[in-house]
């Protein structure tokens, strides 16, 4: 998140204030230009602007403080540090160009989530045996979990459980969880279980 702030004025005399409002249409667009909208490789990067505010819902008073939220998302935890870098030198620049102070803040900052190559073979296995039709369309992919930082202290593999390339996506509005999908989550990590213990 990153908050401008300024100084509140009469909207009769806007030039008494310091508003963040040229700021923020010119900061919300430079953000999302730092993305390479490319494929899921070490260069990828992706700014999404989910949420901006600007001053008060009233017309007597122009604005002294703003807010825009983004998401940053890249393929490697340093290479998130970077981006987060340069899109904090960015947004300072600018609000120093235009008198404003600026302060930042870190919501869920997850981890890259990397299979670990053994950890994922014993996930298709387990689905295999159990016979859960699977495979890695779609793999890589851009959202991101808070899973990765299992992948620090052990051998890690996340799976996602389809339900069917016609259901809305996650976050549409029209997206219900299909509670179908939970006993087979259950069969298949029991699988796993099971087989890591040698009792399947």
């Amino acid at each position: 998140m990153i908050t401008l702030s300024g100084k509140t004025a009469h909207a009769a005399d806007p030039q008494d204030g310091v508003s963040p409002m040229r700021v923020v249409a010119e900061l919300m667009p430079a953000l999302d230009d730092l993305s390479n909208d490319g494929p899921l490789e070490d260069d990828f990067q992706l700014v999404t602007v989910t949420h901006a505010l600007l001053g008060e819902p009233t017309f007597g008073v122009a604005p002294g403080e703003a807010r825009i939220y983004a998401t940053l998302r890249t393929t490697r935890d340093d290479c998130l540090d970077n981006l987060e870098a340069t899109a904090r030198i960015l947004a300072t620049s600018m609000a120093e160009k235009h008198g404003l102070r600026v302060a930042f803040g870190v919501h869920d900052k997850f981890a890259a989530s990397i299979n670990d190559a053994e950890a994922y073979a014993v996930a298709v296995a387990a689905m295999n045996a159990i016979g859960v039709k699977n495979d890695d369309v779609g793999v890589p992919m851009r959202a991101s979990e808070d899973f990765g930082v299992f992948g620090w202290e052990a051998k890690a593999a996340m799976l996602c459980l389809g339900p069917g390339e016609n259901h809305a996506a996650l976050h549409n509005p029209d997206f219900d969880f299909p509670d179908d999908l939970i006993p087979i989550g259950c069969a298949i990590f029991e699988r796993i279980a099971r087989d890591l213990l040698g009792t399947a």
